[in-house]
């Protein structure tokens, strides 16, 4: 808006000339971001640089001209074009589909087959799928007009293939009948690689997929992965998925839809679940003459998120994750271990027992983190995956007798076995909760409940005993709480 104002105003672009270093760069888009694409640099006049440009690109180049009407900027363009990703799957699915509805008259589409999880696992997807593409089949290809466009779509495509196989084919009508029918396969996971051209057909028609799962990105999904393959292998990201940080489980079973319906017999969800007995996080902190210790516990899902640096996942913790397979054993082993630690780590510091100070001793976890935090005792703590612990979850959790409340990173409170209204009481008010909502997610209500109980404890509590939890527990209904308290005192 400002460079618009003082366009109007002024008569001028305010930026009247710019430059932009392009060496490098073969990405004609990368240029056109740079130029700005929008109206306040239509006047605005550009200076780019750029290497290894064809020598008979460069005679008759002289002085300012249209971007748009330099060869160079088509051939970058062009050659942008045909090493772009050529779609995904859905794209040449929807295409049948398109063709589908046109050769019957019809607008819209009615599926046979809605939820492709529920086919498989009922087994039923195989037979489905062959219903469904023998009748694109004949639909499609048994009219005349719908079966010309098809043909020629498919050969547009594969012009711009850098594989010769492909770009140079000649299709006959059965070909483009098994290519039709191989897409619908492929769309539903049904196709295994044939070993001949089709195979080739089918990974240039999917883009960058290179198995039978299909990779369907959204535009945000799309920018993050340019982000990411910008970024240096060596980053945390990439540590946390390399090969040697990846712990292994195998479950065979013949049919996993009924096995999830029980909790009890999810041995997947179940082990995903168990909490490994090393600290992804380690807090200090000192109140009333004492020194504290809170030490964080990850699940075994959580060693998987985007949320953990790399380098957490150690030898003692690849050491510890193979006996997940005995859930029981495993657990026990950790409450012994976890109990032990957090005993030999609080005690009497001689610090001024009206003095308050924290710090944090490690962390793997990394900022702004989305997760569950499931208190056991004061000091220990589980992290999982957004909703991994919910009421339901914990009932068949093998630790569900010591679970005693569950949180997520904005504070809401997802089940609480405790019931107390108390900042010195385990519970879901409990000063530590905070402390770690602060460490981890910098959260506005977790500041001001530290603010309060350094300052204010008695007010903070005596709000507490006035708030009656209909709004909720926990201090993220702090205007509720407050308010009520207020209007107690009135």
């Amino acid at each position: 808006p400002y460079q618009l104002i003082y366009q109007r105003h002024f008569k001028l672009p305010l930026f009247v000339k710019s430059v932009v270093i392009a060496h490098d760069v073969e990405d004609f888009s990368k240029i056109w971001q740079a130029m700005g694409r929008s109206r306040t640099m239509n006047d605005t006049t550009f200076s780019i640089y750029k290497s290894n440009i064809p020598a008979d690109m460069i005679k008759g180049n002289n002085g300012l001209g249209d971007i748009k009407t330099l060869p160079l900027t088509r051939l970058l363009y062009t050659k942008n074009c045909d090493c772009k990703m050529a779609g995904n799957l859905s794209s040449i699915y929807q295409t049948l589909i398109a063709l589908y509805n046109l050769s019957q008259d019809s607008f819209y589409y009615s599926d046979d087959i809605v939820n492709s999880f529920i086919e498989k696992m009922e087994m039923t997807i195989q037979t489905k799928v062959k219903m469904l593409e023998d009748k694109i089949a004949r639909v499609v290809l048994g009219t005349p007009v719908p079966a010309r466009i098809l043909e020629h779509i498919f050969l547009d495509k594969f012009r711009g293939s850098p594989n010769k196989a492909v770009a140079t084919v000649e299709l006959s009508h059965d070909m483009v009948n098994a290519l039709a029918r191989q897409i619908v396969k492929q769309k539903f996971e049904q196709r295994y690689p044939s070993g001949d051209v089709y195979d080739e057909f089918i990974r240039f028609l999917s883009g960058e997929q290179d198995s039978l799962m299909e990779i369907s990105y959204t535009k945000q999904q799309q920018k993050q992965k340019q982000k990411q393959k910008a970024k240096s292998q060596d980053n945390d990201t990439m540590d946390v998925f390399d090969k040697k940080n990846q712990l292994t489980f195998a479950f065979k079973t013949d049919n996993y839809l009924d096995m999830s319906k029980n909790p009890n017999k999810d041995e997947a969800r179940l082990t995903l679940s168990l909490p490994i007995s090393v600290p992804i996080f380690e807090m200090q902190y000192y109140a009333e003459g004492c020194r504290k210790s809170i030490q964080v516990y990850p699940t075994i899902q959580f060693l998987y998120s985007h949320h953990i640096m790399g380098n957490y996942i150690s030898e003692e913790v690849h050491r510890v994750g193979k006996g997940a397979a005995d859930p029981q054993k495993f657990c026990a082993d950790f409450v012994s271990t976890v109990f032990s630690r957090a005993a030999s780590k609080d005690g009497m510091n001689g610090v001024d027992p009206d003095g308050f100070d924290s710090k944090v001793i490690f962390s793997y976890v990394k900022q702004h983190p989305q997760y569950t935090l499931v208190g056991i005792q004061p000091g220990v703590y589980v992290i999982g995956m957004k909703d991994q612990f919910n009421l339901h979850d914990c009932e068949a959790h093998p630790l569900h007798e010591i679970l005693q409340y569950a949180a997520d990173e904005v504070g809401f409170i997802l089940f609480d076995k405790k019931n107390t209204k108390s900042v010195d009481e385990f519970g879901p008010y409990f000063f530590e909760q905070y402390l770690l909502l602060d460490a981890l997610s910098k959260q506005e209500v977790a500041q001001n409940v530290i603010t309060y109980y350094c300052k204010h404890k008695d007010k903070l509590q005596h709000c507490l005993d006035h708030y009656d939890e209909k709004q909720g527990k926990g201090f993220v209904c702090w205007r509720f709480l407050m308010n009520q308290s207020l209007l107690a005192e009135k």
